[in-house]
């Protein structure tokens, strides 16, 4: 019972995290620039709430992997690559089915360089492999508060251990 607990604690936080990092990126990009007058400085972004169950799952199913000791035991950068893999397939998958069979066109990379069916791109897969460490570290850190599990270093000693390929 403790685990689904965890894990559903894990997505509501993570899911919500994930909207907010979807909006502040949009506004800070000006994604929202031209619309009835916007500017670039009033930050304004946007969001779907199909977002919320997206990036919960990413953080349910990297959290569900720290839980295995076959996957912490292993160095930062191989952690990284499997979570940013990972979350890299949830989007691919989600936007095959919500943006090519629902056609809900939640987002569209096929402006960009390096996208594969405009629903993933080689900008963003780099950012994804960035936020593998942060849910791990964040994953971890709710642990601790949670469940009293382990306390852990702080987000640079984790940066800091995929840098030295720890």
């Amino acid at each position: 019972m403790k685990y689904a607990k965890n894990k559903i604690i894990h997505f509501l936080v993570f899911g919500s995290i994930y909207l907010n990092i979807e909006i502040f990126s949009r506004a800070y990009c000006g994604s929202l620039i031209g619309f009835e007058g916007i500017s670039k400085w009033s930050l304004c972004g946007w969001t779907s709430l199909w977002m919320f169950p997206i990036g919960g799952l990413c953080a349910v199913l990297i959290g569900g992997l720290n839980d295995k000791p076959n996957y912490y035991t292993l160095k930062m950068w191989q952690q990284v690559i499997i979570g940013g893999s990972l979350i890299t397939a949830v989007e691919l998958l989600s936007g095959i089915f919500f943006n090519m069979y629902l056609h809900l066109n939640l987002w569209n990379y096929s402006q960009e360089k390096f996208n594969f069916f405009g629903q993933i791109c080689l900008q963003n897969c780099i950012y994804w492999y960035l936020l593998s460490v942060i849910i791990i570290w964040l994953d971890d850190s709710l642990s601790y508060y949670y469940y009293g599990e382990e306390k852990p270093g702080g987000l640079l000693i984790y940066f800091k251990k995929l840098i030295s390929l720890e």
